[in-house]
């Protein structure tokens, strides 16, 4: 505040760096105090203050939940790394059991002079790989578990298209010749087909063995073929291809179980009934058997001027040291219930088939076997009677007895079910033996 000497005051206003608050030169007479404008300063200075307060609490909490979660993500860490090192060390474990097993493995075939090869990943394996871990896990079952239901029903084959794309991939190397390497020089050699039996239930290659329908190797050789693609399994031998020699017996059904069938027609639970082949075949050939092994042999051989016989001795080696099998003949007997169900085929092959009782009685001497259809009504009698008429001898000089359960039918009134020989038995027969006297 100046004084100018004339009994006035003037205000100057001094910068705010020398401690006062700058303001407006002004000439004032009295000064006035806006007690409002106060109050609503103090009121906004408050709401700063509390403002400023709930930011700092928010920052306050959100620097502690970062340091409990900085904590967490160290414990996981640790966690996962011990888990990581516990998990390497199990695989680590795994990897040298399986390496151990498949060394043993290999010295054990290695002892037989055999060697583990392995064989290709197909199609379908690789798409399996890739998919989900349910798909993966639902295809090692379907692959690794055995099904009933693939044992009763076999998958359906198109004949026509399997044999169509045989044709086609004979004619492809039906011309074709190979060259064969031969001291001073080589020689063109004609492909010689392969023997492909085409059965019902299966195929044959070769000579055998048997391969149905329902076994992965075979569903595999079959879509190769119907691919139009000569079979992989084949590839070793004839990279180039082979013709097929087709043999079309798709009406006959190959006995895996090595027994004929029984005449009649075949039923399975909770399905259709299985139309019966129109042939079904008897004795199949496929096995070595002492001709065909003598066949293989020559005659004779010429030795220093001498014709040795060959066959000879070795056919009376093996006659000696080893008898050969004897086949046995199948005589289906004709029964009152088989000329029945003929008639019933005929006449309405749609309505059902009535029970019935089949039974397979062997000779005394194990060369005959008797196939008789029976009712479960039918009595051990009918059955005695049966044969009787069919090997023309006296009902009195055989018995009829089973090894399991160790039975022997004497009574003739005995009904078939009450014997529990139904729905099928396989008895044998013997020469009457003298019952005990009665004590």
């Amino acid at each position: 505040m100046l004084n100018d000497g004339h009994g006035s005051e003037e205000r100057i206003s001094v910068p705010s760096c020398y401690g006062g608050i700058g303001a407006p030169v002004s000439r004032q007479g009295p000064v006035f105090h806006d007690s409002e404008l106060m109050a609503t300063m103090a009121r906004k200075v408050r709401d700063l203050e509390r403002q400023v307060k709930a930011q700092t609490d928010e920052m306050l909490s959100k620097d502690r939940k970062i340091r409990a979660l900085e904590e967490l993500v160290e414990t996981l860490q640790e966690h996962k790394g011990q888990m990581s090192q516990q998990r390497q060390e199990e695989l680590e474990a795994m990897c040298t059991q399986l390496q151990q097993q498949i060394s043993e493995m290999e010295r054990f075939l290695g002892d037989y002079g055999l060697q583990w090869v392995g064989e290709p990943m197909d199609e379908e394996d690789s798409e399996d790989i890739t998919g989900s871990e349910n798909d993966k896990r639902d295809w090692m079952t379907a692959k690794k578990f055995w099904k009933p239901g693939d044992s009763l029903v076999p998958p359906e084959v198109d004949f026509d298209r399997l044999l169509a794309s045989l044709k086609d991939l004979s004619e492809l190397v039906d011309s074709d010749t190979q060259v064969m390497p031969i001291p001073g020089g080589a020689k063109l050699h004609v492909l010689e087909p392969i023997p492909l039996k085409v059965y019902r239930n299966g195929i044959m290659m070769f000579d055998g063995p048997f391969r149905p329908f329902h076994d992965p190797s075979t569903q595999h050789c079959l879509r190769d073929i119907m691919d139009g693609f000569f079979p992989s399994e084949l590839q070793r031998l004839y990279p180039d291809g082979v013709p097929f020699k087709v043999s079309d017996l798709r009406n006959q059904v190959y006995p895996e179980s090595g027994l004929d069938p029984f005449p009649g027609e075949g039923r399975v639970v909770g399905w259709q009934r299985i139309r019966k082949p129109s042939v079904t075949m008897e004795h199949p050939g496929s096995r070595m058997t002492p001709e065909k092994f003598l066949n293989r042999l020559p005659k004779f051989v010429i030795r220093q001027g001498e014709v040795i016989d060959i066959r000879g001795p070795i056919r009376n080696t093996l006659q000696n040291c080893c008898p050969w099998p004897v086949p046995i003949q199948e005589i289906v007997v004709e029964t009152p219930a088989l000329a029945a169900e003929r008639e019933r085929n005929q006449e309405s092959p749609e309505s059902p088939a009535p029970p019935l009782s089949m039974l397979r009685i062997k000779s005394e001497n194990g060369e005959q076997a008797f196939l008789l259809m029976m009712r479960p009504e039918d009595t051990v009698g009918d059955v005695r009677a049966l044969l009787a008429q069919a090997r023309a001898v006296d009902a009195n000089t055989f018995e009829i007895f089973s090894t399991f359960p160790p039975t022997v039918y004497h009574e003739d009134s005995l009904t078939l079910q009450a014997a529990g020989l139904v729905p099928n038995a396989a008895l044998l027969l013997r020469a009457s033996r003298a019952l005990p006297p009665a004590p």
